[in-house]
């Protein structure tokens, strides 16, 4: 049987880390070991997990390394212990008690299957879909996730090859790191499950499987205004970054789609947002640092997280 390691990553998030830990061990697949990778949490969670879970492997950063610093520190774990395949999966997520087993049957099909994408559907509306794959879309400067908002019934069940595996969860086979390497670090947050697919899928099937379902506790409800300032400022800048690594030659649209969706953000910021000049500041931070960055005219160090209290000058 497959050996299977799933990579759940806590910051802050005690008790729905427990709880996706819980999930996971209810699963049908013989052959799964859980690993937390705490992101240095301030609220303490990472040593409250280490202290109750004494039967799974607790690691702790020292430091918040993002979304890929955290999950690829469980994945060189999971390698290490001769993992077949590493489940990078949100704290917040709920399975279904056959999703790792659908994940693993559809990516034993073909050698050249490198992540498999489950249906995700909502936590609290179970009958709607919140991601069943996603794709790639030039002209939209980023990903669209397929079936979003709809029947999860009789939407998106056959099974097919995608070009972007959500961040949610994705099964990834051994040999896509030893391939391809690991996610990118570099983003910290935001578009590093879109750049590392896009690199995955020289060489790899990426493939949704409909059968193999799960739950996730987004922010369904949450409006554009009520987004952090941390996601305003991500989230702008590394579209460019993004199009920086993958289409080069696509600059000036990118530099026009991007102002034109930066401006029209800033509108709703400004009719609707409780901190409107913290997250002016942030959106306009992250436009004009990510295109500094896609001209060429900052230098970049990609072997480690651009955080944004490194990037900017004061």
């Amino acid at each position: 049987m497959k050996k299977v390691y799933a990579v759940i990553l806590n910051y802050n998030g005690y008790e729905d880390t427990i709880n996706c830990v819980n999930s996971i061990l209810r699963e049908d697949h013989g052959s799964v070991f859980p690993v937390v990778v705490d992101n240095a949490s301030p609220d303490g969670s990472g040593r409250k997990l280490k202290d109750e879970l004494k039967d799974i492997p607790v690691i702790l950063n020292e430091e918040n390394s993002g979304y890929a610093g955290g999950m690829n520190t469980g994945a060189r774990y999971a390698l290490k212990n001769n993992a077949d395949y590493v489940l990078y999966v949100n704290n917040d997520t709920e399975f279904s008690g056959s999703t790792i087993s659908e994940l693993v049957k559809v990516a034993e099909k073909d050698t050249r299957i490198g992540i498999v994408s489950p249906k995700v559907l909502y936590l609290d509306e179970r009958d709607k879909i919140y991601c069943a794959g996603s794709r790639y879309i030039f002209y939209r400067c980023g990903n669209v996730s397929l079936g979003k908002g709809t029947d999860a019934g009789t939407n998106r069940n056959e099974e097919e090859d995608i070009t972007h595996a959500e961040g949610a969860c994705l099964l990834i086979k051994r040999e896509v790191f030893e391939t391809t390497g690991f996610m990118s670090e570099f983003f910290f947050m935001y578009f590093e499950d879109l750049d590392f697919s896009l690199k995955v899928n020289r060489k790899f099937r990426i493939v949704y499987a409909p059968k193999a379902v799960m739950y996730h506790q987004s922010g369904a409800g949450k409006t554009f205004e009520e987004y952090s300032v941390l996601y305003h400022y991500y989230f702008t800048r590394n579209r460019f970054l993004i199009f920086r690594n993958h289409n080069p030659l696509a600059k000036l649209y990118v530099i026009l789609y991007s102002t034109a969706i930066t401006m029209l953000k800033s509108v709703a910021i400004i009719r609707g947002s409780n901190e409107k000049g913290e997250a002016l500041k942030a959106i306009w931070g992250g436009y004009s640092t990510g295109l500094a960055f896609m001209l060429g005219l900052r230098r970049l160090d990609e072997s480690k997280p651009l955080k944004k209290n490194k990037d900017q000058r004061n």
